[in-house]
């Protein structure tokens, strides 16, 4: 499964909002793919997508930064079901 910038910006948002942080813009994201942070593909139609393991491991990994704690990782990780 592939997800666009915006839907992984929701995502982080999401976990964001229930952290109390800031919301980051979705022109974040896509800058993010824009220059490799963030692996992406390129679907039949020349959009880049994200994978769904990479979504997972950049919001682990974002969130990590911001929140310290193992906990916050693995409720985070509750949400996703692997494909």
């Amino acid at each position: 499964m592939n997800i666009t910038g915006y839907q992984l910006t929701d995502v982080l948002n999401s976990k964001l909002s229930e952290h109390g942080m800031k919301k980051i813009p979705p022109q974040m994201i896509y800058n993010y793919i824009k220059k490799g942070y963030i692996s992406h593909v390129v679907d039949e139609k020349g959009k880049k997508r994200v994978e769904l393991t990479e979504a997972k491991r950049f919001i682990t990994s974002y969130l990590s930064g911001d929140i310290q704690t193992k906990t916050s990782k693995e409720t985070l990780m509750s949400h996703f079901e692997d494909v």
